[in-house]
């Protein structure tokens, strides 16, 4: 049977972080994304609650946890050829968790001790000109397969919809969608940036994320009432 065909939840930890490490080769992209599935699903709860106490021991914010956690799972891709299985498959889970714990611990501290060097955490806090984006560039951004599909069509009404929207929200959706297509996989936003950006409008980095939010969810609804879909 191809790799690619493969059955993800009978894979061991081990197997499916190497899976996800191969996402730089396009054929294998596919099994990378199945596999990156199945880990986000055995493990990413666990670590996120991990991820709570490592801040609060560390006398961090627990708001910083998600961007933790979402850190230490790109982190741990990229160090996959790091972690081997066990002998025992019944203490999988706690070692593979144990193991996602330290590499979170390890990127916390040296964004403590070095909070204005760029990371996988901190990122920059530089400003990214959305001026240099057509409209159509933007919305395509905002498009990114989840709350808002990848088609056309969708640009289109998100094109449209975007003024509508009141201006912190088109800042906040704009600005957050170029400054995590510079993380792994464009997946998160660093600390640096969302603190520069929650500086500049006049609020905390935590009510960045709601406001993302909620103007996604306002653009997933314009799209859904002017598209006649349900």
């Amino acid at each position: 049977m191809p790799a690619r065909m493969r059955d993800m939840k009978e894979e061991s930890d081990g197997t499916l972080l190497y899976y996800i490490s191969c996402r730089g080769n396009a054929a294998d992209e596919a099994l990378s994304n199945a596999a990156a599935k199945e880990f986000h699903h055995r493990h990413m709860k666990a670590l996120y609650e991990r991820c709570r106490r490592i801040c609060q021991g560390a006398g961090a914010s627990a708001d910083f946890a998600q961007d933790l956690a979402q850190a230490a799972f790109v982190k741990a891709a990229q160090r996959a050829d790091a972690f081997t299985d066990g002998s025992d498959p019944s203490l999988q889970a706690k070692r593979t968790q144990a193991w996602l714990g330290k590499v979170a611990h390890n990127l916390l501290v040296d964004s403590l001790r070095n909070p204005k060097r760029p990371g996988p955490i901190t990122g920059v806090q530089d400003e990214i000109p959305s001026e240099d984006y057509s409209d159509d560039e933007l919305a395509s951004l905002l498009c990114d397969g989840n709350q808002l599909p990848r088609s056309t069509e969708t640009i289109h009404f998100v094109r449209a919809a975007l003024p509508t929207l009141d201006e912190r929200t088109r800042i906040v959706l704009i600005h957050t969608v170029l400054q995590r297509q510079h993380s792994p996989k464009g997946t998160y936003m660093y600390r640096g940036s969302a603190a520069a950006l929650a500086n500049r409008i006049g609020t905390t980095a935590e009510n960045i994320r709601r406001i993302r939010r909620k103007g996604l969810a306002a653009l997933a609804t314009y799209v859904r009432r002017h598209s006649g879909k349900p």
